[in-house]
């Protein structure tokens, strides 16, 4: 029986999804679930059966349900599923490929600032970057990501597709995390950047079952790059722009995208290097606000040539201090050069005079003598940066706050 999804608390075969599918006779339209098993083996249920759901976090309050303009009483609403009857993982694939033409889920963008947007995507938007073939068949995924945010379904489709077995590290202490790659002999992660610092302090030893990392969701960081390699000495790291609104669009080897021939009358670079995509890449929300035909994606980026660009930064994260803009990324990858610091975020506090002031908030290896440290990092980025660039206040944390996908909250 092939390993389908594990966690601390759960241990489910492929088998077990087909059992546990066939035996389903009710759905909830809003799958709010803890356990990720149930999330997924709902999701195919609504998939087979043709119904539409909607996809919410396992600690959305009741408050914060509300602020989505789902009423409580919803949350329980159930319909009928007629039989369903599978009997191998061949046959529930050709049945998801008919089935899917007509079916759509529902989610919500978690980004670092703004009210969640509410996204429908259907079953070809969902799996545009799902790679199928023989050389993906003995993958086993380490699942680093929110389960019911796009990037985790990216890494549930990509995994579920080639009937590789799923490893939940998401929410486990972090102690915990080497041995288990180490157990199940894990060759795929794929997780934000910031996650993967928070995990960094706590390997003992280098993992070299791992063959492929893939980074998406912030800025690429090469210092983390060679971290990750210290550790995970037989990978190849991948860097991936994806979003919540378009799904899975651009993959490169470091912080340079291409931009492919097939894609090249879809994405544009407007004037002032904000990153456009055309609307055929879309799922489909009412929050879309379209220039014309092009969703402005609020991404800023370099543009090296006609075909390539890098990130830059995201427009409502660049912070104004008395007129100049600060790109916080900038200061941060400053930040995290210094010897023993982990991990930084630059974020914005109000202020009479200049309107705004930096503040970093900044995670050290155990050990640090924080009084030398901050003075250390303030000569440092002294001479490195423009003065309106360099933090007048150093907040030294245990953990860097993150958003519900794994992202640095920098509100």
């Amino acid at each position: 029986m092939k390993l389908f999804f594990w966690t601390e608390n759960t241990q489910k075969t492929y088998e077990d999804l087909i059992d546990d599918i066939n035996k389903t006779r009710k759905l909830k339209r809003y799958i709010k679930e803890k356990e990720p098993y149930e999330i997924y083996k709902n999701l195919i249920v609504s998939i087979l059966a043709c119904e539409n759901v909607v996809l919410l976090d396992s600690d959305f309050s009741n408050e914060e349900i509300l602020n989505l303009g789902i009423s409580i009483e919803n949350l329980e609403e159930e319909v009928a599923v007629e039989e369903i009857s599978v009997s191998s993982f061949e046959e529930m694939l050709r049945l998801i490929e008919t089935c899917g033409k007509n079916w759509q889920v529902t989610l919500y963008t978690s980004g670092t600032t703004g009210r969640p947007k509410k996204v429908s995507h259907n079953l070809e938007t969902l799996t545009r970057g799902v790679k199928i073939g023989e050389r993906f068949k003995d993958n086993i995924w380490a699942f680093a990501y929110n389960p019911t945010h796009f990037a985790g379904l990216q890494v549930f489709f990509q995994a579920f597709y080639n009937e590789n077995p799923m490893i939940y590290i998401f929410e486990m202490d972090r102690k915990k995390i080497e041995e288990t790659l180490r157990k199940f002999k894990v060759t795929n992660i794929s997780a934000t950047p910031t996650y993967y610092r928070s995990i960094i302090p706590y390997f003992k030893n280098q993992v070299i079952s791992v063959e492929r990392i893939t980074m998406g969701g912030e800025k690429f960081d090469s210092s983390l790059e060679k971290e990750l390699l210290k550790i995970f000495p037989n990978t190849k790291i991948r860097n991936v722009y994806a979003s919540t609104e378009a799904g899975s669009l651009f993959a490169a080897e470091g912080d340079i995208f291409k931009i492919n021939p097939e894609m090249a009358d879809k994405i544009k670079i407007s004037e002032d290097n904000e990153l456009l995509i055309h609307k055929s890449l879309l799922g489909y929300s009412y929050d879309f606000q379209l220039d014309g035909e092009w969703y402005r994606t609020g991404d800023i980026v370099e543009k090296i040539d006609e075909n390539h660009f890098r990130f830059f930064a995201r427009k409502t994260e660049m912070i104004n201090i008395g007129g100049y803009k600060v790109n916080p990324h900038e200061v941060e990858n400053e930040i995290k050069k210094i010897d023993g610091v982990i991990d930084a975020v630059v974020k914005a506090r109000k202020n009479k005079i200049t309107g705004n002031i930096l503040i970093a908030e900044i995670k050290v290896k155990d050990g640090t003598n924080v009084e030398n440290k901050e003075k250390e990092i303030i000569t440092i980025l002294s001479e490195k940066l423009q003065n309106w660039k360099v933090p007048r206040i150093l907040n030294f944390v245990e953990e860097i706050e993150t958003t519900k996908t794994s992202k640095k909250m920098r509100r």
